[in-house]
């Protein structure tokens, strides 16, 4: 029997070196090359919230760490919907980001039913980046010094006080505190946290439930008293404000958190890449301070454990809505 032996014809050797040479080569968009460009995060809110605020200071740290350009486009509108869409359609390489927090992802999935995205099947998890207290802020002239004061005015003129409301997060903690202190409030909508605490600070509207970040620079300007915190405990730079459950709203726990998403479909190691470099961003200390300054705890969790937390909030606010029937115009 006759060996059969291969060979390479020498006309062929030029192709056979390109094909060689195009496997060998690195493919556009693999984990080693990331970022090879400018990267986008997408901010469904206003400038200066908390959510744009975390977002600016990371971005700012990520452009030196990767040497590529970190770019916020704030898309506020329609209570966060129109960021998240848009960043939910944007192709999923690991260049287009969604900041955004869990009024946007785990709260906006409860209260709109109908909602164009859904935020387990349409983004992949990246980074917890923090998590922020909230407070209850009213202007300096309605003549309310405790949560208690408050309330009985509501009770006096039901209907005719007014909430700013920046997004679903501080609707819901709004909602949430009608429901169990048995008034009525209405809700009056900005695009975003930054403009309804400017609107409270104007004394357009005469409260506001807002995160500490959000709301830091109306506390400081005197035209807002703070009433109380909204976590089951006192916050650490504000020992003298009282929580909500210690100021006649026994049981009320409601905290915000901002994390990263990309769309869904972004590879797993483009995704790990990215992560990386946040928790490297997170971990610097100015940018530590700088968010800390904010009243903001750092977290660098990681995808995992957002997913675990998105699903958990998820569930929290669904039963929630369902138990104490919170209803909310859409």
């Amino acid at each position: 029997m006759r060996k059969c032996r291969w060979s390479v014809v020498p006309a062929l050797y030029p192709t056979v070196m390109v094909i060689a040479a195009a496997l060998a080569a690195p493919t556009p968009g693999r984990a080693q090359d990331y970022p090879e460009h400018g990267v986008r995060i997408i901010v469904p809110t206003a400038a200066g919230g908390s959510i744009d605020a975390t977002a600016r200071i990371v971005a700012g740290k990520l452009t030196a760490l990767w040497g590529r350009p970190v770019v916020i486009e704030n898309r506020p509108g329609a209570n966060m919907i129109i960021g998240a869409e848009a960043a939910a359609r944007a192709a999923p390489d690991g260049y287009t980001l969604l900041i955004a927090h869990d009024g946007t992802m785990a709260i906006n999935p409860v209260v709109y039913r109908n909602l164009s995205y859904q935020p387990q099947r349409d983004f992949e998890p990246v980074v917890w980046l923090t998590s922020i207290p909230e407070a209850l802020l009213v202007h300096e002239a309605l003549p309310a010094r405790s949560v208690g004061e408050l309330i009985a005015l509501a009770r006096e003129r039901p209907g005719k006080l007014n909430h700013a409301t920046g997004g679903t997060a501080t609707l819901l903690a709004l909602e949430l505190f009608k429901a169990m202190a048995g008034i009525d409030v209405t809700s009056v909508p900005f695009r975003g946290g930054a403009p309804a605490v400017t609107a409270v600070m104007a004394g357009e509207v005469e409260m506001i439930f807002a995160d500490l970040a959000t709301a830091h620079a109306g506390m400081a300007s005197g035209r807002l008293r703070t009433l109380a915190v909204t976590t089951r405990e006192r916050v650490p730079r504000l020992p003298d404000v009282p929580t909500m459950h210690e100021s006649g709203v026994p049981g009320y726990d409601v905290a915000t958190w901002i994390a990263t998403f990309a769309p869904a479909g972004t590879p797993p190691a483009i995704v790990s890449e990215i992560g990386a470099g946040m928790r490297g961003a997170l971990a610097a200390p100015d940018v530590k301070d700088k968010l800390e300054a904010l009243n903001m705890q750092v977290r660098g969790g990681s995808g995992e454990e957002l997913r675990a937390l998105l699903a958990a909030d998820i569930a929290k606010w669904d039963r929630l809505v369902k138990e104490r029937n919170i209803r909310i115009a859409q």
